[in-house]
């Protein structure tokens, strides 16, 4: 899921190698070597032969780049990413087997995979008869950011069907970014009806599939798991700020970002919260503006969105209100931002 600092001190942003896992194969198939395209996009030779291995988020969008052009192809990310399992994505793909129920398999996933992903965040948002997984790009270091997103929507549908299986389907798919040339391989693959330049990317089906019961799992087998998420999860919470910009990612979606609200996902009072923080450098405030940026950056550059849509996916009372944070974050107003970058 895939599978995208502004912060006066940068937090590293790094893409599991995993969640691209089958990029070679797509390439052998339409005749282009892996070795020139990570030649072209500067990467290291070895970079596939670990799916644990790690890239920074300018390596890959440099490798998503190189990938389009070799193939000649700008959908070559959604041909990668539709080969990728729940095998592929490590220890949240292996919790989310533990759940009871497809439900609870799918917020164990989004919960651990939300702490060890520096590059994107997912959401389970259940209202009434609809739930929506929403996955949103969070790394930083990235000038486009739609190669992620149909990626990342790509895999998580993968993910829901191995869970549900083959029979489920999406009501609709929502794409935060411009349509590719062709829509054909995204019909085929998704089986239901697309949507881009919308404000998040999202999978939205009937809530009655999170009730599905799951297969049991061996006791050993569940045991190796949680002892293997609690120490990937110490690990991850021992960069803090990194931590709570993941979990702030998700929260913005939500428009439930307040510091008590992300203190209480992270199982302490909001003083806490703060002081901690605060013993690294960083700032509650700091982070909340830092994000807010980053994805009124990513609509306005990669989505045909108006501008007062943008305003409301970042819950601000109106466009002027927010053209005027706008320009104070940037210097520039959002549609002289969107003529800049375009």
């Amino acid at each position: 899921m895939s599978v995208l600092e502004t912060d006066s001190a940068p937090l590293a942003s790094a893409a599991r190698i995993g969640a691209a896992w089958h990029l070679p194969e797509v390439l052998r198939e339409r005749g282009v070597d892996l070795s020139d395209v990570l030649a072209d996009a500067d990467l290291r030779k070895d970079l596939f032969e670990n799916p644990d291995n790690t890239v920074t988020m300018p390596e890959f969008e440099r490798l998503m780049l190189a990938c389009e052009h070799w193939t000649r192809c700008d959908y070559v990310w959604l041909l990668i990413a539709q080969r990728s399992r729940l095998a592929d994505m490590g220890a949240a793909g292996q919790i989310a087997r533990l759940g009871a129920t497809v439900g609870e398999g799918l917020r164990g996933f989004a919960e651990h995979f939300n702490l060890q992903s520096t590059a994107s965040t997912v959401s389970v948002v259940t209202s009434g008869p609809f739930t929506r997984l929403v996955h949103a790009v969070s790394g930083q270091g990235i000038t486009t950011t739609r190669h992620l997103e149909v990626g990342g929507v790509t895999i998580a549908f993968n993910i829901l069907q191995d869970l549900c299986g083959r029979t489920w389907r999406p009501t609709v798919v929502t794409f935060a970014s411009r349509a590719p040339s062709s829509l054909r391989p995204f019909h085929q693959h998704f089986g239901a009806p697309l949507r881009f330049d919308t404000d998040e990317s999202a999978l939205v089906f009937a809530s009655h599939w999170l009730e599905r019961p799951l297969p049991p799992v061996d006791p050993l087998v569940r045991q190796r798991v949680v002892a293997l998420v609690r120490a990937q999860r110490a690990a991850i919470l021992a960069d803090f700020p990194a931590t709570v910009r993941r979990l702030l990612r998700k929260q913005l979606i939500l428009g439930q970002c307040s510091m008590p609200e992300v203190a209480a996902l992270l199982g302490m009072h909001r003083r806490t919260l703060d002081r901690r923080l605060q013993r690294q450098g960083v700032s509650y405030g700091e982070l909340v503006g830092s994000l807010r940026t980053d994805i009124a950056r990513q609509l306005l550059r990669d989505t045909d969105l108006p501008v007062r849509q943008v305003a409301e996916s970042l819950h601000f009372s109106s466009a002027a209100n927010f053209a005027t944070a706008f320009r104070r974050w940037t210097g520039v107003t959002p549609g002289e931002y969107r003529r800049r970058v375009r």
